[in-house]
């Protein structure tokens, strides 16, 4: 989808674009939020509490980064066992890397879960 021009007043575009964010972070969309959230704070920093919410979404984005990079590298580890096992079979190739990403999301919410009890 191309990008959109906004018109209006800047405090128009503003709500546009804080509306927009609600809905991306309502859909799990963090990356998308953080754009118009962006946008906001770069053209009107004090508009509502964007810049919270900024560092907000900023802060879920990471989080959800890092689970995904968990279940990658949990999938890559179960594959390499099974390669290294020998285990030949594309399916129970598939079943391990689906396995290993499960176990690799799991030990990452043990990680940020350890990591927030250690902040407080």
């Amino acid at each position: 989808m191309p990008k959109q021009k906004l018109i209006g007043t800047l405090d128009e575009q503003c709500e546009f674009l804080y509306g927009l964010a609600i809905t991306k972070i309502a859909q799990g969309n963090y990356t998308g939020a953080k754009h118009a959230l962006q946008e906001i704070v770069k053209y009107k920093p004090d508009y509502r509490d964007a810049k919270q919410l900024l560092a907000k979404v900023s802060a879920q984005k990471s989080d959800q980064t890092f689970l995904v990079v968990m279940a990658f590298v949990g999938a890559a580890i179960a594959v390499g066992f099974g390669s290294v096992g020998q285990l030949g079979n594309d399916l129970i190739l598939l079943v391990l890397a689906a396995i290993g990403a499960l176990v690799g999301y799991g030990a990452g919410n043990f990680i940020r879960s350890f990591r927030a009890m250690n902040l407080r």
